[in-house]
Formats: structure tokens, C-alpha cells, sequence
């Protein structure tokens, strides 16, 4: 194995993939029902020899999915592993456990207890809802010893990718998400996000939640929060103004997009709160990226690419051809099948 920013590398068929090592990483998928559970088994697996914090932000390893009914793998834990969970779960597991704090919050009412796993386990675990909570049990689970927290997350605007102490993700893509071209798109689309540059005067943005319209180097406030509703408005502003930048902290789907480019036009830099906000197409991000500079205040570091080529409507993938495709479309990123048969003797 290789060192290299704070991950190990481990041979994987003709690419090296990197495991965590110190740190808070997620795992993110780009849909439900992606392979998030297999790949944190194998996490978990390649790093025994550690300390580990495993977190979700919501329910994992349940028998059954709530929403589809399909069957779920288990958490496995290493013993020593720290992790969170309800009270009904705590009940099962009896002295398999060691209790060792209430946490001060809930899900669905119902406090979160931290746990210790004092032989290997299989189980279900349940997080805390928000980034703020999940950072803060993260970094408690450091204070007790923990070398390696594993969030198991989403991609969405109050991601846990985005959050600062977070120092990389794990994208899963799922035969569930459809097609390989719908999901090649996609990767193409949260490929691009990742790799928006950080705005390096974001210092000059003071007043966040609202647009913002730069004018020769001086940034205006505006007292839009959102573009909903609000573009024949912003338009005005924009009109009197005549801005060469742009600062916008709301959500971006292709409707909104279409509203906006016609008042783009000698707007030089679009700045964006963060990277996750743009719920559009590839193609209108890709029309963007054409004619103006994108930014973002913050970003998420996306280490690996990880494939299952299951498909919960059952239209499996071949997966095979799956790999061989993403890894000759990306070969910049270390590609992970949770279906090779490196992966299953690892």
C-alpha cells in the first residue's frame, strides 16, 4: 500500500483505490438503493486494524427498505467499531455493546445512544438528521479514540460532503439510477461540480443568504434570498446596474436556468454558494460553463468511484461491461465494483 493525502491506496485490478486512513469521510450515492451499505462493509473490512467511527444520516442496515420493501445487508462492525443507533436496537445487541452516551439528539423522537461494539457485529444503525450533528458525534467519536469516521450520506444542498472537516467522499453509482448513458450523464454532471474552483474573493461576500451583483470589483447587496419568483425582479436590478458578476445562494433547476441566461449576458464570473445547489441537467450546466466562469464558496473532494451494477427495478447492469465503461470514460478516478471478484475476496 501507498500513503498518499491521508488514504492508502490498494491494488484493484489495474488501479489503485484509496482507503481512508485518519479523518471523516462520506460515502454518497447518486441515488437510493446504490451500494452505499456493501461499500461501507468493505471499508470497515480493509480497515480492522483501526479504530473506527461508522455514522449515517439516517437508517442503515435495516432488514428492509421502508420505501421499496427490497432486502438490505446488515451493518458489519469491527469489534471496538464506535457507532450510533435507536433503543431498539440497543435492546437486541445486550452485551455485545458497551454504552457509552446518550447523545442530545433525536430521530423521530427518539434519542441516539453511542455504542462501542465489543465483538464483530452485524446490525443497524441510525445517525443524526443534520451536518452540524453529524460532525459533532464524528469529532466526539475522535475525542474516545476513534482514528477513522465513515459518514454514510447523501448528495444534496445540506449534504454532509460539503462540510469542511469531511476530507473526502466515495460516490456509488447504482444500476437502480437507470441506464449506463442516464448514468454516465450523472457522473459527467457531479464530476463537473466537484471540479468547480473555489472563488478566491469569497472573503467580499459578506451577507451570504442573499444575491449578490458585482460592479467593478464591489460587490451589492440585494434582498433576494431566491430566484423563485424573483427573476423579473432581479432583472431590474440588473438592468440598472449592468453587473459583471454574479453571486447566487438558492437552488438552480433548468426552469430557473432558462429564466436567468438571457440576464447573463456580460456577466463574466456566476459565483454559487456551493456546487450542490445546481439541480440541473448536464447540458444547461455544460451551456453555462461555456460562456461564463462558474464558482463556488465551497466544495466537496471526491476521491473514488464506486459501481454496483444492481438495479432495484431489476434491470441489473451487465457488470462487467459496467466497469469496463466508467473506467475508460474516467480515467482520472480510481473505479471501485462492489461485484469484482478483487472486491468480494477482499
Amino acid at each position: 500500500m501507498v500513503t498518499r493525502n491521508n488514504t492508502v491506496t490498494k491494488e484493484n485490478g489495474n488501479l489503485l483505490f484509496p482507503i481512508p486512513v485518519d479523518g471523516i469521510y462520506a460515502i454518497a450515492g447518486i441515488s437510493k438503493n446504490s451500494g452505499k451499505t456493501a461499500f461501507l462493509n468493505y471499508l470497515s473490512a480493509q480497515l480492522e486494524t483501526r479504530k473506527l467511527g461508522i455514522l449515517t444520516t439516517g437508517r442503515d442496515g435495516e432488514d428492509k427498505d421502508v420505501v421499496f420493501g427490497n432486502a438490505k445487508p446488515a451493518v458489519r462492525l469491527n469489534r471496538g467499531t464506535l457507532f450510533t443507533t435507536l433503543p431498539e436496537v440497543l435492546a437486541k445487541l445486550g452485551s455485545a455493546v458497551k454504552i457509552l452516551r446518550k447523545l442530545p439528539h433525536t430521530v423521530a423522537g427518539k434519542p441516539l445512544w453511542l455504542l462501542e461494539a465489543l465483538r464483530d457485529l452485524e446490525t443497524e444503525i441510525t445517525g443524526p438528521s443534520t451536518a452540524a450533528a453529524q460532525v459533532q458525534t464524528a469529532e466526539y467519536m475522535q475525542s474516545l479514540g476513534a482514528q477513522t469516521i465513515i459518514i454514510d450520506g447523501s448528495l444534496d444542498r445540506k449534504s454532509i460532503a460539503l462540510h469542511p472537516r469531511v476530507a473526502g467522499v466515495y460516490l456509488v453509482a447504482g444500476g437502480s439510477f437507470g441506464t449506463l448513458d442516464k448514468i454516465e450523464d450523472e457522473l459527467d454532471r457531479l464530476i463537473s461540480l466537484a471540479q468547480l474552483p473555489i472563488f478566491q474573493d469569497c472573503n467580499l461576500l459578506t451577507a451570504r443568504e442573499f444575491i449578490q451583483l458585482r460592479k467593478k470589483g464591489n460587490w451589492q447587496k440585494t434582498e433576494l434570498t431566491s430566484l423563485l419568483s424573483n427573476v423579473p425582479q432581479l432583472a431590474d436590478l440588473m438592468g440598472s446596474l449592468k453587473p459583471d458578476g454574479i453571486y447566487l445562494p438558492t437552488a438552480l433547476t433548468d426552469n430557473l436556468i432558462t429564466e436567468l441566461k438571457p440576464l447573463l449576458k456580460g456577466i463574466s464570473d456566476v459565483v454559487l454558494r456551493h456546487p450542490l445547489l445546481m439541480h440541473c441537467s448536464l447540458p444547461l450546466l455544460q451551456s453555462l460553463a461555456r460562456t461564463h466562469h462558474l464558482y463556488c464558496l465551497r466544495n466537496f473532494n471526491l476521491l473514488a468511484l464506486v459501481l454496483n451494477s444492481w438495479s432495484i427495478q431489476g434491470n441489473h447492469l451487465d457488470s462487467a461491461a459496467f466497469r469496463t465503461a466508467i473506467r475508460s470514460k474516467y480515467p482520472q478516478m480510481p473505479v471501485l465494483d462492489i461485484y469484482e471478484q478483487s472486491f468480494c475476496q477482499s
